[in-house]
């Protein structure tokens, strides 16, 4: 059977596809995602011998429902023979990830390399093509704003664009280091500081740019926000847009008190990108046209709308050289198709999100959760790790992999590196039990805070 091949779409292209969608009316945009999902199912089936396996006894006239959904563990396993592309390695892209100075290249000139950040214990790694980041940044550009009002502000001010993440190859630097490469006289207008610089850097940073939007993690923002109420940050963004995290009513106030403007959040994930954007009544409308999401209970089985589902199903229609199609995810959403009254006509759902702890000390410093995670990800030999807050400036350290004792010095060694260079002296002791997950929830915390 002749190879289907990839159709490729430039930026312009895709943000004319976005205003286009925009366009039409709920029961288009439905049909033209159909449309989408049964050229990726086509092009899985004919390019991914895992997909070709795993629909060998699809019908002839299929239904999304019909397709089996796929995990993590699994596509892991079988990651080459996941992929679209057969020149495309586990191996080499493990080996691309290990050089740093491929933060934003594309490998073989073709693909973007993430990792996800490990929320449920295991990261795994992601590959976009052109296209499909290409996408993101359309969705982005044309949907990230709630209010006119906002984008107007951020033109008008300057465009400068400051964030606040992990640096390394995750969505969130890595799609700004990706940028940069392209348009290198971007410099001057986006500034993204690594989580894991002493936030008195970060300050100083922030002072001396000055930015008009300012993006982050809401625990790494709300560090930020009790700076600027000491008075040692001097920041007014005409936004403040956050993600990776669940953005909390209280903490959403803190930052609206803190830095003015206007604050907002999206729902994104590496495997499907920005799948959400926030309306000005607080809902996170779906892009339906490029993305699905099945709310299900553990048994896969739809939930009605309003009702909490136990995990969501996710279908990203953008990425054909990894296909994520009915993938699950630990998310809990409560999906809605009523009105909103913004005027976007796109389903939207609320979140019931996961979020580690901040670290607080007896010096005083604060620790925002990603920073250490950031530092712990690089260890040779840890598959998982969990950093437990007994005493204000005693943690007990809890990590699985195959070489206990010897991967444990090497944590403990790099951890204590950086609480010094943060100007917190601690003390860190090995946990007797694995991480753990939370018994009601479920949710998995690399960092647990004291209460």
């Amino acid at each position: 059977m002749k190879k289907r091949k990839m159709e490729e779409s430039g930026l312009a292209k895709a943000l004319l596809m976005t205003v286009q969608a925009d366009r039409m009316t709920p029961a288009g945009r439905q049909k033209l995602a159909e449309e989408r999902l049964r050229k990726l199912v086509a092009y899985a089936r004919q390019n991914s011998p895992y997909y070709s396996n795993l629909y060998k006894g699809l019908p002839e006239k299929w239904e999304l429902t019909d397709l089996p959904p796929v995990n993590k563990p699994d596509l892991m396993a079988g990651f080459d023979q996941w992929l679209t592309d057969r020149s495309v390695s586990e191996e080499e892209t493990a080996l691309f990830i290990e050089d740093k100075s491929n933060m934003g290249k594309c490998m073989n000139g073709r693909y973007l390399v993430f990792t996800t950040s490990g929320s449920t214990g295991f990261p795994l790694t992601v590959l976009y093509d052109k296209t499909c980041m290409n996408i993101s940044s359309a969705l982005s550009v044309i949907r990230s704003y709630a209010r006119k009002e906002d984008m107007a502000a951020f033109i008008k001010n300057g465009k400068r664009t400051a964030s606040i993440f992990a640096e390394g190859f995750y969505l969130g630097s890595g799609s700004i280091a990706y940028q940069l490469r392209r348009m290198p006289w971007k410099k001057g207008l986006m500034k993204n500081l690594d989580v894991r610089m002493p936030i008195t850097d970060i300050v100083e940073q922030l002072n001396r740019f000055s930015p008009v939007m300012l993006g982050g993690y809401p625990s790494g923002l709300e560090l930020l926000a009790e700076e600027q109420e000491a008075g040692r940050l001097h920041i007014a963004p005409a936004v403040t847009m956050t993600g990776g995290e669940l953005l909390r009513d209280d903490v959403r106030e803190k930052l609206t008190k803190a830095f003015g403007g206007f604050v907002q959040t999206n729902y994104s994930c590496t495997e499907g990108g920005i799948m959400c954007h926030e309306c000005v009544n607080r809902h996170l409308h779906l892009n339906e046209e490029w993305i699905m999401i099945e709310a299900v209970d553990e048994e896969n089985h739809p939930v009605p709308d309003g009702t909490m589902s136990a995990k969501i199903l996710l279908t990203n229609l953008a990425n054909k050289v990894q296909p994520f199609i009915r993938y699950e995810v630990t998310d809990r959403i409560v999906m809605h198709h009523e009105a909103c009254g913004c005027g976007c006509q796109a389903p939207w759902l609320e979140i019931e999100g996961r979020r580690d702890d901040i670290l607080r000390f007896e010096e005083g410093v604060r620790i925002q959760p990603l920073a250490v995670y950031a530092q712990l990800k690089e260890v040779p030999g840890l598959k998982r790790f969990q950093l437990v807050q007994k005493e204000r400036n005693l943690l007990e350290l809890r990590i699985l992999a195959g070489d206990p004792r010897t991967v444990y010095q090497k944590a403990e060694r790099i951890l204590q590196d950086f609480f010094v260079t943060n100007g917190v002296h601690v003390t860190i002791c090995a946990g007797e039990e694995l991480p753990q997950i939370h018994p009601e929830s479920g949710k998995f915390k690399h960092v647990v805070g004291l209460k």
